[in-house]
């Protein structure tokens, strides 16, 4: 039989009770737990804290990726090289959002010449009858041209003051601008508004710039909210009402609202989910007046 190294048991038993009496201390005594390292030589009071640190990076990281997505459009002007052509191109972008907006929620026109007051807005009519019992009559046939006219009118002076201020930025910068015509045109297509301006301009500096057009294109869904318009509107003329369930199940991603007044007025909502762009407009068509069906 072997021997057995009773000395080596004895050591054994040794170190694991001096282990044991050292975590029992430093557990009640955390302040001095940086005098003696634990097992493996490493201190095992240590672990806690570098997971803690480690967690602590982690967050860091998740946010400054959360900043960077949502700061990254205004961060990406800041950072990305401008340029008089880039700048002009900036500021119709602007003009054009702002001017849609303000048209959609007209019912189509800058200046409505037919329209109902409705929580301070002047909605424009774009099917209306004055009289009782009877279908409206389209205001605006060619809804989606009538708009793109609208938008054209209110964009031009605009359009000559962005020509302007970059005249005026780029000669601050050291550019000789030669202008030469300012003609725009605009298009409503599915998913996009494309404004194109043939603005013939010459830039001089070290070198020869040449542009002949200026190109802004805005995403919006203003094309699926005329088409659905003009759908209500073929309702209105026809039959005198249109049911708006039957569309938001056909068109989910659009919401559509219809508020009745008491002179017989429908105000129409149209709001798309993803864009939030909205077209409002009013229609009057096939009214009852007070009373009607009323037997005595």
């Amino acid at each position: 039989m072997a021997k057995i190294n009773m000395k080596s048991k004895r050591g054994t038993r040794v170190s694991v009770l001096n282990n044991v009496r050292e975590i029992r201390y430093f557990s009640e005594h955390p302040e001095n737990q940086n005098k003696t390292q634990g097992f493996l030589g490493s201190n095992i009071f240590t672990k806690p804290k570098r997971s803690q640190v480690t967690l602590f990076v982690i967050i860091a990281i998740f946010l400054v990726v959360a900043l960077l997505i949502i700061f990254w459009p205004k961060l990406k002007q800041i950072i990305a090289p401008s340029s008089p052509e880039l700048n002009l191109q900036r500021c119709i972008e602007a003009d054009l959002k702002k001017e849609l907006n303000t048209i959609t929620s007209n019912g189509g026109s800058v200046e409505p010449s037919l329209y109902f007051s409705y929580a301070g807005s002047k909605i424009e009519y774009l099917c209306y009858t004055n009289e009782d019992y009877k279908t409206c009559v389209m205001q605006q046939p060619l809804l989606k041209q009538h708009i793109e006219a609208e938008l054209l009118s209110s964009l031009k002076p605009k359009i000559q003051k962005c020509i302007e201020n970059m005249k005026s930025n780029a000669e601050s910068q050291g550019y000789e601008v030669a202008s030469i015509s300012n003609k725009p045109s605009i298009e409503i297509s599915q998913d996009k508004i494309n404004l194109v301006v043939d603005a013939k301009m010459v830039l001089k500096k070290d070198s020869t710039q040449r542009i002949n057009k200026i190109e802004a294109k805005i995403p919006s869904g203003t094309y699926d909210l005329l088409m659905i318009t003009s759908s209500i509107l073929n309702w209105e003329a026809r039959y005198g009402d249109a049911d708006i369930l039957t569309y938001m199940l056909y068109y989910p991603d659009i919401k559509v609202e219809k508020y009745r007044q008491d002179d017989g007025t429908k105000i129409y909502i149209l709001t798309d989910k993803n864009t939030k762009e909205k077209l409002v407009f009013a229609t009057r068509s096939l009214n009852f007046p007070a009373g009607y069906g009323i037997k005595f």
